[in-house]
């Protein structure tokens, strides 16, 4: 009964995940004149198409007849077109979904008259709202570098499988010399994978990528509920870390293909992109390792106990257990989704 009781609260923490995974929803604006709009978007594989939002456009906007609506393996698309009485400039543009958002991201790629290069955002759940760019709006190579910057760090903090990833390795890592060496490995694997896929050099499937991707969050999740042991992941988690860091780049890389880079300064872009996700990566890390001395401190103090570890990230056996299972459970629901 207690198992039952453990398993079916792990499926519950699982219910959620497959809208916090880093596969957001994609639209695509184009200014066919300035009052005539064409929108394509989106949702991820593995969601049911009718929760598919729409988009609303101001009161002065008409939709044409002809909408298209049609799945691949990519998602569900759909496609249509706009004439505005006044131009859309800078107006709201709003994301509507039948019955709430289910915790998609957003990733909005503009194509506004006049500019060869078109503007990206990203969204976080919570914003429904965005604008199209002005006419003519041409961004600047620093701003265009910044935005790039920005969008790496948006895309870690989204990108929920990425995060486990490396908390993971940071729990096994347990002390600061071995984290730095691990996430060093992690960031040089992905970085190299994540290059050669932005620049057409490596092209591999991404459903393929996606369910490897879970598939290395379980074997670590697997590592971390066993504990510490003489093996290659537990005595050098860098190997580990350089393995399955190489998968995790071209991760990167399917979606940074969905928002393209610029023709003009591309390695540059490319480059803002990568510093934006070690940022991210980086300030997670931090945060992951206050949190856990912050838990150690806690049951040894609730234990009576006086010694301390030096591994600063060693969680006590009890957490260890329930945060590897509730990991594996997640990781393991994403892989099986994947495949479907």
């Amino acid at each position: 009964m207690r198992a039952l009781i453990v398993l079916l609260l792990l499926l519950w923490l699982a219910a959620p995940a497959r809208a916090d995974e880093a596969r957001p929803l994609y639209i695509e604006g184009r200014a066919i004149s300035a009052q005539q709009l064409a929108f394509t978007w989106r949702i991820p594989p593995g969601f049911d198409p009718r929760i598919a939002p729409d988009l609303h456009l101001p009161t002065d906007c008409a939709q044409e007849q002809g909408r298209r609506s049609w799945s691949d393996g990519l998602g569900h698309w759909n496609s249509a077109r706009w004439n505005c009485e006044k131009p859309l400039r800078t107006r709201p543009i709003t994301i509507r979904y039948p019955d709430g958002n289910p915790n998609l991201a957003t990733i909005f790629k503009a194509h506004p008259l006049g500019v060869d290069q078109p503007t990206v955002g990203v969204f976080l759940p919570q914003v429904a709202e965005f604008a199209f760019p002005a006419p003519g709006e041409v961004t600047s190579e620093r701003g265009m570098l910044l935005d790039y910057l920005v969008l790496g760090l948006e895309h870690i903090w989204i990108g929920l499988d990425h995060l486990l990833f490396v908390a993971c390795l940071i729990w096994i890592a347990g002390s600061i010399p071995r984290i730095l060496a691990t996430i060093t490995g992690f960031t040089l694997a992905h970085s190299v994978t994540l290059a050669l896929a932005a620049l057409d050099l490596v092209a591999v499937p991404v459903r393929t990528i996606e369910v490897l991707i879970a598939l290395s969050i379980v074997f670590l999740a697997v590592e971390l509920a066993r504990g510490e042991r003489e093996t290659l992941t537990w005595r050098y988690p860098i190997t580990v870390s350089i393995g399955f860091g190489l998968l995790h780049g071209f991760g990167f890389a399917a979606v940074l293909g969905e928002i393209g880079l610029p023709q003009d300064g591309l390695v540059s872009a490319l480059f803002a992109f990568n510093l934006g996700i070690e940022i991210g990566q980086l300030l997670f890390a931090l945060a992951l390792i206050l949190l856990t001395r912050l838990v150690v401190l806690a049951v040894k103090w609730a234990r009576g106990e006086a010694q301390f570890s030096r591994r600063l990230a060693a969680l006590p056996a009890g957490p260890r257990l329930i945060i590897a299972y509730v990991v594996g459970t997640t990781a393991s629901f994403w892989m099986l989704d994947r495949m479907a």
